[in-house]
């Protein structure tokens, strides 16, 4: 994400206060890599306190040039619809709470989102789709039981939809106090009978279990106090939004494409508004607004031997004004052509273990994956997860100079906005500052209301996509290391590593596409990344060596235990995650990391044939396929990865299930 000042101007008619974390998706990008800590030889810098709240790290320039700033939400009368939803839930839970009812209900919860949304695209400077879209959908949540034991207790890792926790129905855009009465009164019913199916299998499941008598079971649902949060409304004129950026997108588009071999290009922009009503009948009532806005670009090439090769980069913001300049995302465009275009060219990556460097926001990526998803609650207490650190509170599971915090009240770092900032998640619970490790010791779990013994209350990460169960989720996962070397030196730290081991080269990691983790008992306890760019660093001076087809494999316990050294400027990753409760917005910020030991192994490709047919001249007269420009030599490769070592350019994409992009 860029902080240089837009030239777009602002189209919100609201607050720009109202508006909260940036960055959707629509396409499957992303980066999940790597993390590190210090090398024998580096000189790190003196421990410091535990962890800070306004800055990535404390003390030094680095502390007052990457600050934290929050803000109170911005406050606004309640809409109409918010006393009719309240009502609603006190009339239909009532009903359920009936002589008819097989099994009472004890909760009852509706959360009606309207959203408006545009999706502009440009391939080969064409805009190939201008699309805007309104809608509304409720989900519905019914509980039956207890606090103790209810339907959205897990059976077999189900915690989609039709259990009674979310159905993402679609209502009426108008606001008919008939037609949506009639909406509620149609899904409450489905719901209510899906938690009885739920509920019954639950219990069930019990009662077959045997349980440890040193180890009571969790409760399926934490007691809260009510909230009330009203925030002002918020709108975007996505109209003239896209009016504005279909000839910037055009021109962006056309510098992807502006090579034969650049076989498919695209440029997306996407604005999401969001307005939501969230009631319940705990006396809990939220009504919250969010803009998200996403610019990605893709450029992809195919290699002699048949590989597909791609480059994808994506900036996000909260309001127009937050994009970047025009010039800036030209240039962007045009080092991505480059950078995939020198990918066509490189050679094959052989498989290693030894020293890398992860760099920028490829470190976060990487404790998001590997490390975050495993602190998320309902992996603790669910018999077919993997349960990593279930048991290890107040244990080491880091260096002991790395801290960990997962803070969504974080609105910006370094005047970069935070894609994983809220006010209060998805559960009516206000989000909370977490704490979650501290001199390299687990202290908690990211926490909805299914609490996890010892904890029992929520801190704030209950969240969701429309449509599915709310679980805990990541908002802000925020890295910061008690020591640190220089950035211009890790390159050289990487290489004496390298010496020392014996090892001709290293690796640096600047970019990834994507990764995942697995987490469930019935498959290894691994993860998997894929990156992009990647470099060798020769341990005899000669040139930096962009090589292609590149997996990063391991597992968890043995990743960390390998970190060696961080820098000392925190790299940003935007994006989305995908897991069990849908795609959510998240972001990642770590410091680069070099590992004493990462292994690689080569990636699957596909060996497809190139294109049997020329493409079309890209001026006014035909081109000769023989006298194409052909793509940049190795050297022209060497050349764009020292620039990307030196860039510390902040790129952001995308998930699947529990999965990053």
């Amino acid at each position: 994400m860029s902080a240089r000042p837009a030239a777009t101007p602002a189209l919100s008619r609201a607050s720009r206060d109202a508006a909260s974390a940036g960055a959707l998706t629509a396409r499957p990008w992303l980066a999940a890599l790597v993390g590190a800590l210090t090398l024998v030889s580096c000189q790190p810098r003196k421990a410091t306190t535990s962890p800070a709240a306004d800055v990535w790290e404390v003390g030094g320039d680095a502390a007052r040039e990457h600050a934290i700033t929050r803000k109170r939400a911005p406050v606004g009368l309640p809409e109409p619809v918010l006393d009719f939803l309240a009502q609603e839930t006190l009339k239909n839970l009532t009903q359920l709470q009936g002589e008819g009812a097989e099994v009472p209900a004890y909760f009852l919860a509706y959360d009606l989102i309207a959203r408006d949304h545009l999706w502009l695209e440009a391939q080969n400077g064409q805009i190939v789709r201008n699309r805007t879209d309104t809608d509304r959908t409720v989900d519905v949540d019914v509980r039956v039981g207890t606090r103790q034991l209810d339907n959205s207790h897990p059976g077999d890792a189900n915690y989609g939809p039709g259990n009674g926790l979310g159905s993402g129905m679609f209502v009426s855009v108008q606001s008919d106090p008939l037609a949506l009465s009639q909406a509620l009164w149609q899904y409450t019913e489905a719901q209510y009978k899906d938690a009885l199916a739920a509920f019954s299998a639950a219990e069930s499941a019990e009662q077959l279990k045997s349980q440890t008598e040193d180890k009571p079971p969790s409760p399926d649902f934490s007691e809260e106090k009510p909230n009330i949060h009203a925030e002002p409304p918020v709108s975007l004129d996505l109209a003239a939004l896209g009016k504005l950026w279909e000839p910037r997108l055009r021109e962006i588009s056309a510098a992807l494409a502006d090579d034969p071999h650049v076989l498919e290009s695209q440029a997306v922009f996407l604005a999401w508004v969001d307005n939501r009503a969230y009631v319940n009948s705990e006396n809990t009532r939220i009504q919250g607004s969010q803009v998200r806005l996403r610019l990605m670009l893709q450029a992809k090439a195919q290699a002699d031997d048949g590989m597909t090769l791609d480059r994808f980069e994506s900036f996000e913001a909260m309001d127009p004004e937050q994009m970047p300049a025009q010039s800036v995302l030209v240039a962007t465009a045009k080092r991505l052509r480059d950078e995939v275009l020198a990918l066509r060219v490189a050679p094959l990556a052989e498989p290693y273990n030894g020293p890398a460097v992860l760099a920028g926001r490829a470190a976060g990526v990487f404790f998001h994956e590997i490390f975050g998803h495993r602190l998320e609650g309902h992996r603790q207490k669910d018999d077919l997860e993997g349960q990593t650190f279930a048991n290890m509170i107040g244990k080491r599971v880091l260096p002991v100079f790395l801290d960990m915090v997962d803070d969504p009240t974080a609105e910006t770092l370094g005047g970069v906005p935070l894609s994983g900032h809220y006010h209060v998640d998805d559960e009516g619970v206000p989000a909370e500052r977490v704490v979650l490790v501290e001199r390299g010791k687990l202290r908690t779990f990211l926490l909805g209301r299914s609490p996890v013994l010892p904890f029992t209350k929520s801190n704030g990460h209950g969240r969701r996509e429309r449509g599915y169960q709310a679980v805990a989720r990541q908002g802000n996962l925020i890295v910061t290391s008690r020591k640190t070397i220089p950035d211009k030196e890790l390159r050289r730290a990487l290489i004496d590593e390298v010496k020392r081991q014996g090892k001709p080269y290293g690796l640096w990691f600047s970019d990834i596409q994507g990764g995942y983790t697995t987490t469930e008992r019935s498959g290894p306890q691994a993860f998997k990344v894929m990156p992009l760019l990647v470099y060798r660093i020769w341990a005899d001076g000669r040139p930096d060596e962009l090589v292609r087809g590149v997996d990063i494999v391991g597992t968890p316990l043995a990743a960390f235990e390998t970190i060696a050294a961080t820098g000392d400027t925190p790299g940003i990753f935007n994006g989305m995650c995908g897991a069990e409760s849908g795609d959510v917005p998240v972001s990642a910020v770590s410091p680069s990391l070099l590992l004493r030991n990462l292994e690689v192994e080569r990636a699957t490709h596909e060996r497809g044939k190139p294109p049997l047919l020329p493409p079309p001249p890209t001026s006014g007269k035909a081109a000769d396929p023989k006298n194409m420009s052909p793509a940049p030599s190795a050297a022209g490769a060497r050349k764009s990865v020292n620039s990307a070592l030196d860039g510390r350019r902040d790129m952001s994409p995308a998930p699947a299930s529990r999965r990053s992009r």
